[in-house]
């Protein structure tokens, strides 16, 4: 177990509007037979699991049955996604165009991802992701 410092930002298009957002955390990164498993407490109260393989990744954001998302990412498949706010549910799919996890020269890593969020046929957006562990 490493411990480590989470840089996340997330831009959102949606049709001609472009929003960034920027969060920050400390966690504790863990491999094993070629998974990475990372969890940290973003801006220091929520938390976050990832899972990440090869061209597969799964984000869980929120710990409470009634506030959380679950986003599932796959390269060239569709993948059931989640968001419950105040015990409202609303089933989304995903489908990532890029997921590139690797280090980099000053020996942080950077996991980014490029995918479209779908909501039934309805396109809610086109999104990329990208987290620095240092």
């Amino acid at each position: 177990m490493t411990k480590v410092k989470i840089a996340f930002t997330s831009t959102i298009k949606q049709e001609k509007e472009s929003e960034t957002f920027r969060k920050s955390g400390t966690g504790e990164l863990t491999e094993h037979n070629r998974i990475t498993r990372v969890s940290y407490l973003e801006d220091g109260e929520v938390p976050v699991k990832l899972l990440i393989k090869e061209n597969d990744v799964i984000i869980r954001r929120g710990d409470s049955a009634s506030d959380y998302s679950q986003l599932h990412f796959s390269v060239g498949q569709k993948k059931e996604c989640r968001y419950v706010a105040q015990g409202y549910q609303m089933d989304l799919t995903s489908r990532a165009k890029i997921i590139k996890f690797f280090p980099k020269i000053d020996g942080s890593r950077e996991l980014h991802i490029e995918y479209d969020l779908f909501s039934g046929l309805y396109l809610v957006g086109n999104y990329t992701v990208t987290l620095i562990f240092t």
